[in-house]
């Protein structure tokens, strides 16, 4: 009964969701989707877009439930029964006091299962883009996808899993009609084997020589990030004054393309792309206590971001101490014992001490590291964890902050440490729905 009455509450909702789309008829829809990194590239492509036009966004929202919402211009409250039953009567009210206008919509489309309603098809049922870009494919939500993959072998049943994750991200790019464009990282070979099939016109971006804008370099310092690329046989410079890891590059080489895709060159774009800031959460740098230094990448994590983040670290860090506040990393399914013991093996090349915090890294992370007798604590207390990083942090330390967001909520770790009070509201998930769910999140 409870899945009946949810599939007719999203057809409820995808269909005023379609009559508010043809309000705007001649917006152009750029669907975003990748495992990591959805919604910086969102916000990277809004950075240029919106000095050529009105643009609106899918933000705090890639499902099911959460695109139509956004086009009708509805946001839940705190996803109780009532609160449902609150959107649902405002469904079609939206209708006659909706009368906003824009020139582009960018969309984020996150899938966490090949079957519907959390796969790519049933999304491209809700919304159709005028151009698809396909970010990268990896474990990150792999557990939706467990059962298609039959191999025991830990690392074979990893490459299989992220052949299937992108076979299903690429039906954007493959849902694309024949006029539109599908902008893909043609580096993931996965993609790559998939293009042949696609019918919209494509730019590919990348490393590889094949890549239509092609990633030459990019350099990170603790002044910023500079990323050179070339396009059409010019050779740009994008210079960033926050602090990215260098898979970023794949970012905003793929903001860039989508850019072009548009019909906005890089010397156009390329000003209004150098304003970006790194969102909440997500590789941002404060000062901390102690004459410290944060990277709060307390969002989320996975496999892949989990490495790229402590490469940062040690990058950054050079010298100076090197702490690495870690927690789980939530919805690898079957994945998540090898993930976890990979991560010891990360965080002795890349760190000097680890904090660790949540059921699986203390069931497998935590022992490897014991064994190699690497300084090392597990705390199940946010309480005790905080405290514990105030009596190791030396001056001039270099605190990385990492980790899954149910019950795991490491922004409170990084507030515990902030030199400016003020800089708690640059931190993410603020607000009373997330304040709640905190406070009932381990202690």
């Amino acid at each position: 009964m409870k899945k009946l009455l949810s599939s007719w509450v999203l057809s409820y909702f995808r269909f005023f969701a379609g009559v508010q789309l043809k309000k705007n008829p001649n917006a152009t829809i750029i669907g975003v989707t990748g495992s990591d990194g959805k919604t910086s590239l969102r916000l990277a492509i809004v950075e240029i877009l919106k000095t050529h036009g009105t643009v609106k966004h899918s933000a705090h929202a890639n499902s099911e439930s959460g695109i139509p919402l956004n086009i009708l211009g509805l946001r839940p409250k705190n996803y109780s029964a009532l609160d449902w039953l609150r959107l649902t009567i405002l469904a079609p009210v939206q209708l006659m006091v909706n009368r906003e206008h824009y020139n582009y919509y960018v969309v984020e489309m996150g899938i966490d299962s090949p079957d519907a309603p959390k796969n790519m098809s049933y999304l491209l049922k809700i919304i159709r883009p005028h151009v698809g870009v396909v970010l990268n494919a990896t474990l990150t939500h792999s557990a939706g996808f467990d059962h298609l993959v039959k191999d025991t072998s830990p690392l074979r049943r990893m490459d299989k899993l992220i052949k299937v994750i992108a076979k299903e991200k690429m039906l954007l790019a493959k849902g694309i009609g024949h006029k539109g464009v599908a902008v893909f990282n043609i580096d993931q070979k996965e993609f790559a084997a998939e293009k042949r099939d696609i019918t919209a016109r494509q730019i590919t971006f990348g490393k590889s020589q094949k890549a239509d804008l092609r990633i030459v370099s990019c350099s990170v310092t603790r002044q910023g990030f500079t990323l050179t690329f070339s396009y059409q046989g010019q050779t740009h410079k994008l210079v960033l004054t926050d602090v990215f890891p260098e898979a970023y590059a794949y970012t905003f080489a793929a903001a860039l393309a989508t850019a072009a895709a548009v019909g906005i060159p890089p010397l156009i774009s390329l000003p209004s792309l150098s304003k970006y800031h790194a969102p909440s959460g997500r590789m941002r740098i404060f000062d901390g206590v102690y004459d410290s230094t944060i990277i709060d990448s307390s969002y989320n994590a996975s496999p892949q971001t989990m490495l790229e983040a402590l490469k940062l670290l040690k990058s950054l860090g050079g010298r100076n101490k090197k702490i690495a506040v870690i927690g789980d990393m939530r919805e690898l399914g079957l994945s998540e014992k090898i993930a976890h013991k990979n991560l010891a093996d990360w965080l002795l090349l890349y760190c000097d001490e680890a904090l660790l915090f949540g059921d699986l890294t203390r069931d497998h992370t935590l022992p490897v590291l014991v064994s190699k007798k690497f300084p090392v604590h597990h705390f199940t207390k946010m309480y005790d964890l905080t405290k514990y990083i105030h009596s190791i942090v030396k001056p001039k330390s270099y605190i990385l902050v990492k980790g899954s967001q149910n019950t795991i909520y490491l922004e409170r770790a990084v507030e515990s440490i902030l030199k400016n009070p003020a800089d708690v509201a640059k931190l993410c998930r603020r607000g009373t729905y997330w304040e709640n769910l905190r406070n009932k999140a381990l202690k």
